[in-house]
């Protein structure tokens, strides 16, 4: 993890990792001045190798600390910007523009009847937060593919996430991310939520926030002591108040949410890449937009999961990017809910 050792946030003096937009320890904005000059790498456990082709010169080898051995051009990462399909589920999750590494991830899965859906964000002032938020999703889609038991999937995704290598840094916390995951039916949605991931209900022309944030915002708002406008436009706003790591009170579980399906929609969940542009639910409708004119009867078709998942994506970096991004997009009622697949992440 690439941090400024030599500046650090402005306001509590922590460590600052390159592209941020706000200081993961106590939420305060941060100017952006490009990648300093003064960087440390993090131990991070080492990856396979494996070949890669070049997008400037062709070349097809191994790179070489992430660069073509041939021409010298950085090479996009596998988790630069990945994109997932399965039936009746999509996503896209992205590294953005001003972050060096997708700290994001996503898994999905398709069952008999039911569908299962990950959004894990990796927090960046900790060592190796790509490795835990994969490995919180991962394990929590295996757990919740074979049985709706959320508190199961939390315990599975918390012991992936303590279970993450690394080396210990001064400037660092150890590995760390949020969690919310969903087990959608036609007739329910139960989500489990920790940190500050997000759920929607989007039908045209509307979008309803479904789960709350462990945020400093959040708590704010709750205790009456600030309005919501307020709450948002302090420094604190940002800040977490909950997460998976080993440094986190091992009593916090996460948030059980039930959701009667009200009718035909989608359901989005998204990190906070996404919503820090679409705070109020009516911008999300509005970067939503109408799809592409439809031919029958003329009228407007909404676009596919995936096409909707990468506009949010492609949206969230036109208004900056600071953040890695990750949207996932569910149809309901569920198309042909009785096929029976195997998990994705």
């Amino acid at each position: 993890m690439a941090v400024d050792v030599a500046a650090g946030c402005p306001v509590c003096g922590e460590p600052i990792v390159v592209g941020d937009k706000f200081c993961e320890a106590c939420g305060s904005e941060l100017p952006f001045s490009g990648v300093p000059a003064a960087v440390v790498e993090a131990s991070v456990e080492a990856l396979p190798v494996t070949a890669v082709r070049c997008p400037s010169c062709g070349n097809e080898g191994e790179p070489v600390e992430g660069y073509c051995g041939s021409c010298g051009m950085r090479l996009p990462a596998p988790r630069d910007h990945v994109e997932q399909e399965l039936l009746g589920v999509a996503g896209v999750t992205d590294k953005g523009i001003r972050h060096h590494r997708n700290e994001d991830a996503m898994a999905m899965f398709v069952g008999d009847g039911f569908v299962v859906a990950l959004v894990c964000d990796g927090v960046s002032t900790t060592i190796n937060p790509d490795v835990a938020s994969q490995a919180a999703s991962d394990a929590a889609c295996a757990v919740l593919a074979e049985r709706p038991d959320h508190d199961a999937a939390y315990d599975a995704a918390r012991t992936a996430v303590l279970a993450t290598q690394y080396q210990p840094h001064a400037e660092l916390g150890p590995p760390s991310c949020t969690y919310l995951a969903a087990v959608i039916t036609d007739e329910r949605v139960t989500f489990a939520t920790l940190g500050d991931c997000r759920s929607y209900w989007v039908t045209p022309g509307h979008a309803t926030q479904i789960t709350v944030d462990d945020s400093w915002a959040e708590m704010q708002i709750a205790s009456g002591a600030m309005s919501r406008a307020d709450a948002y436009a302090h420094p604190n706003a940002h800040v977490i108040t909950r997460w998976l790591a080993n440094d986190a009170d091992p009593t916090w579980r996460p948030t059980i949410v039930d959701f009667p399906v009200p009718g035909p929609g989608r359901l989005l969940l998204v990190s906070d890449g996404l919503w820090n542009y679409t705070i109020e639910p009516a911008t999300l409708v509005a970067a939503i937009g109408q799809g592409p004119t439809g031919t029958r009867s003329g009228v407007e078709e909404p676009l596919e999961r995936l096409e909707l998942a990468r506009r949010l994506v492609t949206f969230a970096n036109t208004c900056g990017g600071s953040d890695n991004i990750t949207v996932v997009v569910v149809d309901l009622p569920l198309t042909d809910p009785s096929l029976k697949g195997s998990p994705a992440s």
